[in-house]
């Protein structure tokens, strides 16, 4: 699958977001950001989970939840701080905001319906 990247925009509320290029990650769980970005934006990362890395290392970061504005679709997503070099969005925020990757195009692509929030259950 191709480098897929898109734009988007973050923040620790609705109200001040930030607009950032992604490196969109299907092999990640979280949306990952670096440290410096998760202090610029001001969110608030109160829990520590573990986490293995691509290159098998496990590792504790800090957890929280961001809100993300992305293809006409908002909502809440997981957010880990690390050291990246890029953005990474996660498969939780591509599936909480009703997205998958469209490997051919390396486009995103709605697969549900969305009415404003993420949806709970399969319609």
């Amino acid at each position: 699958m191709r480098v897929v990247k898109v734009k988007a925009e973050i923040g620790a509320t609705n109200e001040k977001l930030t607009e950032l290029e992604f490196m969109v990650d299907t092999g990640a769980f979280y949306s990952i950001l670096s440290p410096e970005t998760c202090d610029e934006i001001g969110l608030n990362l109160p829990l520590r989970e573990s986490v293995v890395t691509a290159d098998s290392r496990s590792l504790t970061i800090e957890l929280g939840v961001a809100h993300l504005k992305l293809n006409g679709r908002e909502g809440g997503i997981l957010v880990g701080k690390m050291n990246v070099p890029l953005p990474l969005l996660g498969v939780s925020a591509l599936e909480s905001l009703g997205f998958k990757v469209n490997p051919v195009d390396g486009t995103l692509e709605p697969i549900l319906p969305f009415t404003g929030a993420p949806a709970l259950g399969t319609p």
